[in-house]
């Protein structure tokens, strides 16, 4: 437990830096999580308050007016009486009125002046970096190719790295006439960026409040809202402006208002303190849609234009394109976290809406904490649940913490558009948190397994040959048979020695051997103990290691895979070795032997003992007269199909009666090639001959042989009995060899 809350702590810490870092350079909160969110809450109503005039295909149709947007000049005249004869609170133009229209501007003018209520849109143009390339809205972009600024004394235009924005009012007759304009900026179509934010004061532009914001104050003023609490003796796109101007100056120090009570609107007391916070702390505000392209209200413009409409009275009326059938493929029509292929794109002027009645309601999309602080948290309590509920049962507590965090997201996302982040939480930081707490878990049982071994080396050494030197085998099995004196077992044998010890030992100290014995032991013990085998005993420069208890085709199949991975990790040991080389034998034999304690004095040692022992041991030193490194009895190999072995003779080893027959374990089926394999019958061919008495035909074939393919220890060792028994044959021969020495 005193390592819980820092081990908690860690895991967090890594796991918050690695979803910040990833958040960072992809933005998954806003591109997935934000849009996620929109999805899964579905549509909402939106205020009754807003209507959008949608200047769409039919109108066009019905109008004659097609696409071309100077066409509808003159019919905005009768459009804007039409809605002032209903008593409509607001007319919003999401249009850019740049070019003079002589024959219908007047008209359009007057109408304006005298409903009182009309908004029009400024152009915002952009200049594209390092090109003089000009786009913005509708016409802006057409008509105004000026550029922002020359060089100096001269006409020679700029064309530095250099991004500017600028604004264009529409013309004069018509500013003078309608009661305000302010600009409303979009992202380019072209960019084919998705619109999840809406501009309040667009700081490059002198901190220009947008039109929706400018509607807002507006339509609070005509309701009385405003009464008391601001009384703006200029229009109010100045009067914002200049508010905003001394905001950020210092002059005008506002405090952040405090989150609205439930149920409490903008009429019922807060409205100060929300009109604060939007000048004083942002210039942009998340847009809160009501779902995809026309969820809000819209009638067609050409409805309206003929009073087919008539319950208009008191609402703010949008006025802009929007096209319901073939908006993929018109301009000024954006991307939206609800649009896809079918439902198309949504129309600048119901985004402008969306804004407006965000405003309205006083509900737009924000985080009620900073992004880093909820993920923080939520990787502390998944950290706290992993170490404190360890293996399953604190992945299912963390994924329950998880689930009820996502529930908390979408209810406050969807009842008041607080937005806690999702993405960086569960597709990052949560399987991450399980991961390190996995890995720690590994961690502590290594730790706790060493300090166990430790423990046992040192109080009760004889149990150690019981104990795999691998995580997660334990023997229960020899562990309680390690209790009575000795146990008879059926099992697999094997010994190993090093070739010419007592040559490496005479030329270096006893610490240089016993460093160098030390390296060599670990190299040589973990192919046993990879391979579920016992190292039964180590004396001096030979090791016997014992597989018991398991399927007699998975012991020598274990066994054998040991030796031939023993053989290369010695070769590889052996490499760089300085001290001196310690090339090894390998002895393999199967049968009966005896696990048992040896009592010497007051200690006690565990050994395997028996014939089977003796003859891994024998069997192992006939390598020194084949030239070869692992020896088997023949039938350790003689239901494994995997394994490449040769026949190489029977031998009566010294100290038997009976004679045993041996193979050579040259590899795995997949690494020995099929040259070498032909090698191995040639090589059979020759033996049989040799066993048979026919030494003039097995001199023949072991002299191809080396002829052919170089040098090879059996082949080599055969060769020269076959010319010996040539001119002096055995009187009794029955084809097997006698060993009198080891």
């Amino acid at each position: 437990m005193k390592y819980l809350f820092p081990r908690a702590i860690t895991i967090a810490l890594i796991t918050f830096l690695l979803g910040s870092g990833i958040d960072y350079l992809a933005g998954l909160e806003t591109t997935l999580g934000l849009d996620t969110l929109f999805q899964i809450r579905g549509t909402r109503p939106s205020p009754a308050e807003v209507v959008v005039v949608a200047m769409d295909e039919t109108s066009e149709s019905r109008l004659g007016v097609g696409q071309d947007l100077t066409r509808w000049r003159s019919f905005h005249a009768k459009l804007v009486e039409e809605l002032h004869s209903q008593g409509v609170a607001l007319v919003v133009f999401d249009l850019q009125f740049i070019a003079s229209h002589p024959d219908h501007d007047p008209a359009f003018a007057a109408a304006m002046q005298k409903a009182g209520n009309v908004l029009v849109a400024d152009c915002v143009q952009k200049l594209r970096r390092g090109v003089e390339d000009f786009y913005g809205r509708d016409e802006c972009s057409e008509s105004n190719q000026e550029p922002f600024v020359q060089r100096e004394g001269g006409q020679q235009q700029l064309s530095e790295q250099l991004i500017a924005m600028r604004k264009i009012i529409p013309t004069s007759v018509l500013v003078q006439s309608a009661l305000d304009h302010a600009p409303f900026y979009l992202t380019n179509d072209a960019e084919n960026s998705t619109i999840r934010e809406g501009w309040i004061f667009l700081d490059t532009l002198a901190e220009a409040p947008t039109l929706p914001v400018v509607a807002w104050l507006y339509y609070l003023q005509r309701t009385g809202a405003l009464k008391g609490i601001a009384e703006p003796d200029a229009p109010i796109s100045v009067w914002l402006n200049e508010k905003r101007r001394l905001c950020l100056s210092g002059l005008d120090k506002t405090p952040h208002p405090s989150p609205l009570p439930e149920g409490e609107g903008i009429f019922r007391g807060s409205l100060k303190e929300s009109l604060n916070n939007l000048i004083c702390l942002e210039d942009s505000r998340y847009l809160d849609y009501y779902g995809p392209p026309q969820a809000i209200r819209a009638e067609s413009y050409s409805d309206v234009y003929d009073g087919k409409v008539t319950d208009l009275q008191g609402k703010v009326v949008f006025v802009g394109k929007s096209n319901r059938k073939y908006s993929p493929g018109k301009t000024d029509f954006f991307q939206t976290p609800f649009t896809d292929t079918r439902s198309g794109k949504m129309a600048g002027v119901e985004i402008m809406a969306t804004q407006f009645a965000n405003l309205l309601e006083n509900r737009t999309i924000g985080m009620p904490c900073s992004t880093g602080l909820s993920n923080a948290l939520f990787g502390f309590v998944v950290a706290l649940l992993l170490t404190g509920m360890a293996g399953l049962s604190g992945i299912l507590a963390s994924l329950v913490f998880a689930g009820a965090y996502v529930v908390l997201s979408l209810w406050s996302f969807t009842r008041n558009g607080a937005w806690l982040p999702v993405v960086v939480p569960l597709l990052v930081q949560l399987p991450f948190s399980w991961l390190i707490s996995l890995l720690w878990s590994r961690w502590d049982l290594l730790k706790e397994r060493k300090r166990i071994l430790s423990f046992v080396r040192r109080v009760f050494p004889q149990w150690m040959p019981f104990v795999s030197a691998s995580p997660g085998q334990w023997y229960p099995e020899q562990g309680t048979a390690q209790l009575m004196s000795e146990r008879d077992v059926c099992g697999l044998c094997l010994a190993t020695d090093i070739e010419g010890y007592t040559a490496v030992a005479s030329h270096h100290t006893p610490h240089q051997m016993w460093e160098l014995l030390n390296a060599y032991y670990q190299v040589l013990g973990h192919p046993v103990s990879s391979h579920d085998g016992i190292i039964a005993d180590v004396t001096g420069d030979a090791m016997m290691a014992v597989w018991i208890d398991l399927p007699v085709a998975s012991q020598r199949l274990a066994a054998c895979l040991a030796a031939l991975e023993m053989e290369q990790a010695v070769a590889r040991f052996n490499e760089p070795s300085i001290v001196g080389r310690l090339p090894t034998r390998i002895g393999l034999h199967e049968g009966d032997m005896a696990l048992g304690r040896l009592d010497a004095g007051e200690g006690s040692h565990y050994r395997a003992i028996g014939d089977t022992v003796n003859t891994a041991s024998r069997i192992q030193g006939v390598n020194k007269f084949l030239g070869t490194r692992i020896l088997a009895s023949a039938a350790i190999v003689a239901s494994l199909t995997h394994v490449i072995y040769r026949p190489v003779g029977s031998f009566r080893l010294l100290g038997r009666d009976e004679p045993l027959e041996l193979v050579e374990i040259v590899g795995i089926e997949s690494e020995v090639s099929v040259a070498k394999q032909a090698i191995y019958k040639q090589f059979a061919h020759g033996l049989s001959a040799f066993q048979q008495g026919r030494w003039e035909d097995a001199v023949a074939s072991f002299q191809t042989l080396l002829n052919n393919h170089g040098v090879d220890g059996p082949t080599r060792f055969y060769l020269d009995m076959a010319l010996a028994y040539r001119h002096n044959s055995p009187l009794e021969w029955e084809g097997v060899i006698r060993l009198d020495a080891k």
